[in-house]
């Protein structure tokens, strides 16, 4: 039976935090006639098993909250180690479920040629109005445009500055390979973090009766409250608000998300469809044009800006499609079924990729190989 394993997590770290309500308390004692949750359930509650398993991810490059995390656990009373340990316990209960669900091998040769394939950085080039071009990276810059006013670029933030009166708009187009990314302060005081292979085309200075910029690819706004409609045109449509947070992912040839964290949004699809969203709602805008909307968790859609990927209940395949953007690589998959695994969890977005590939082999899931900018997976 296809359980929510988002749902099972969220049992499991409150029953060890003995938080349960009535009504989940009942739901856990249904979960628990499952012998493999069970199981997975009996030994989270053993000390020296979970004590065993942070020692064998002690080779692992994780950050520093890593570190605390075990501190902590050696330090505190076990059981309330879940109160701030989830993502721990969601390895642990995803490894036992995929294992039975899907009855995956647990032999399998150790896979060579095991490169290190670091994160992306700060990367963008940026062509100003004249068209010149500027490369963007670690090293701050300042220009100045023809109109007189300043580009600079400094621990990693692009502004603009405005220091003469501007009489016609002047645009700067900003692209962001895969493997980087970049933040940008508009002119009129919106911030605008753009994800790997993404574009964004803006005035240096807003004119007339709205403020509009393009992108192509995925970027996540903060609105400057203002009179004047702020409109971002993508691909299938516009999206339009006067001072708010929201996420846009708008790749070419891809199903398209605008994602509310704040404020409220409209948008309207190049069918001339028209919807209004409210914080945690979602529009989608599939290929055929139609668009919907649907709650969702806005976490799972925004969280790379706050240097997380966060995903639930994706496919493998759906998982390494966005890091293929992030770490500049090519994933290639030997079995498909293991392309269809499904996982729910958070991944450090600065951490290598071998962080999480070495994470998938310890549980015996997936093996793979590295061989130069392409991961072959398999059993």
């Amino acid at each position: 039976m296809k359980r929510d394993l988002y749902k099972v997590i969220e049992l499991f770290k409150k029953s060890l935090g003995n938080t349960l309500s009535d009504e989940e308390r009942q739901e856990m004692d249904v979960l628990l006639q499952d012998a493999s949750l069970r199981k997975a359930h009996e030994e989270l509650l053993d000390e020296a098993f979970v004590t065993g398993k942070f020692k064998e991810f002690e080779s692992y490059e994780y950050k520093p909250a890593f570190e605390a995390l075990k501190k902590q656990v050696y330090r505190s009373r076990f059981r309330r180690w879940m109160a701030w340990g989830a993502s721990v316990a969601a390895v642990l209960i995803l490894g036992f479920m995929i294992r039975e669900n899907l009855k995956l091998s647990t032999g399998g040769q150790v896979a060579v040629n095991r490169e290190i394939v670091p994160p992306g950085e700060t990367a963008a080039v940026l062509k100003l109005a004249d068209g010149r071009t500027v490369v963007i990276g670690k090293e701050p810059v300042a220009i100045m445009e023809n109109d007189g006013n300043v580009v600079k670029y400094e621990n990693g933030q692009l502004s603009y500055t405005s220091v003469n009166t501007v009489e016609k708009e002047l645009n700067n187009e900003l692209k962001v390979p895969i493997g980087g990314e970049c933040h940008v302060v508009l002119n009129d005081g919106t911030e605008v973090w753009l994800n790997a292979g993404s574009e964004l085309k803006y005035p240096v200075a807003f004119m007339g009766k709205e403020r509009k910029v393009e992108l192509s690819g995925e970027g996540y706004f903060r609105v400057k409250k203002d009179s004047l409609p702020f409109i971002v045109g993508v691909e299938t449509g516009d999206i339009t608000v006067l001072g708010t947070s929201f996420g846009v992912t708008a790749y070419r040839g891809e199903i398209g998300y605008t994602t509310l964290v704040s404020g409220k949004v409209s948008f309207t699809s190049k069918n001339k469809e028209s919807v209004i969203l409210s914080p945690g709602e979602q529009a989608i805008v599939l290929l055929s044009g139609v668009v919907e909307v649907r709650a969702v968790d806005v976490e799972e859609f925004v969280g790379w800006k706050d240097g997380k990927f966060v995903f639930k209940n994706k496919s493998l395949g759906n998982i390494m499609h966005v890091l293929e953007r992030w770490y500049g690589i090519k994933a290639v998959f030997k079995d498909e079924d293991v392309k269809e695994l499904e996982y729910t969890g958070s991944l450090e977005r600065y951490d290598n990729i071998n962080t999480f590939l070495r994470l998938l082999e310890k549980l015996n899931d997936v093996h793979y190989e590295i061989k130069e900018d392409v991961i072959i997976l398999y059993k």
